[in-house]
């Protein structure tokens, strides 16, 4: 199956949305491609590595992390969880899949095939007819796999000389209950949440950056990992 945006899409709300709250949603994106995504994703080509906050920005393939004692591996959580009670924290498994393709990783080919759909002319057209900004020139994408105990703590997104624009998270696990955490959480000033979205199937939520937010803990009892691609739409390539 080729990757393609779903005809039809209602894009005159979550523009309206998007133009008024910063925050907007599209349902669909990609119509029978979010089950061919998930299948990749579930799937027993597919690899991960395990992603902890740290001062070098270095992640660990997970057969590697896993193949560390049971104390060893206690000893890392207790380490990021001391430091995500009053700090920014993170624990998740992702693939960045540019930089996969430039290693030469053997991904699910449709993972490769869904980086080229997202900075092909059309679907930049679509990213820019959306939000109503010229400057989009290039989607990056990372997949993501949020496993119980799984978070990411309160940040803005905003990286210096990156050229952010908006982040996105293109949802990709079935049948999601908002019990079982994982939920997109805005916050204000204060750090209250101000608005929720749950990540329901196929659907592609859509934020500007900056904007304060986090990922809520994967509750012990979900059914289910959370499965998402997410990124952001920039003004440029990385290293550009």
């Amino acid at each position: 199956m080729t990757l393609a945006l779903a005809p039809d899409l209602d894009l005159t709300g979550a523009a309206d949305r998007l133009a008024a709250t910063g925050r907007g949603r599209v349902a669909g994106l990609l119509g029978e491609g979010a089950g061919v995504l998930h299948d990749a994703l579930t799937g027993p080509d597919m690899v991960w590595n395990r992603a902890i906050q740290n001062p070098y920005n270095a992640d660990v393939p997970v057969a590697v992390f896993e193949a560390e004692p049971l104390t060893e591996q206690a000893r890392l959580y207790a380490m990021a969880h001391e430091e995500a009670t009053e700090g920014f924290q993170f624990i998740f498994d992702r693939i960045k899949l540019g930089q996969a393709r430039a290693m030469g990783l053997p991904l699910p080919p449709v993972l490769f095939e869904l980086h080229a759909l997202f900075n092909a002319d059309p679907f930049l057209d679509f990213a820019r007819g959306l939000t109503g900004d010229d400057r989009i020139a290039y989607v990056d994408a990372q997949s993501t796999r949020y496993l119980p105990g799984h978070f990411l703590n309160g940040h803005t997104d905003a990286h210096e000389d990156a050229g952010r624009l908006y982040a996105y998270v293109l949802n990709l696990s079935p049948r999601w209950r908002a019990e079982w955490g994982g939920l997109l959480m805005f916050l204000d000033g204060e750090g209250a949440v101000t608005e929720t979205f749950t990540p329901s199937f196929g659907t592609l939520n859509l934020f500007k950056v900056p904007q304060d937010h986090a990922v809520s803990m994967v509750a012990p009892f979900a059914g289910a990992p959370r499965y998402s691609i997410t990124g952001w739409w920039r003004t440029r390539a990385p290293g550009a």
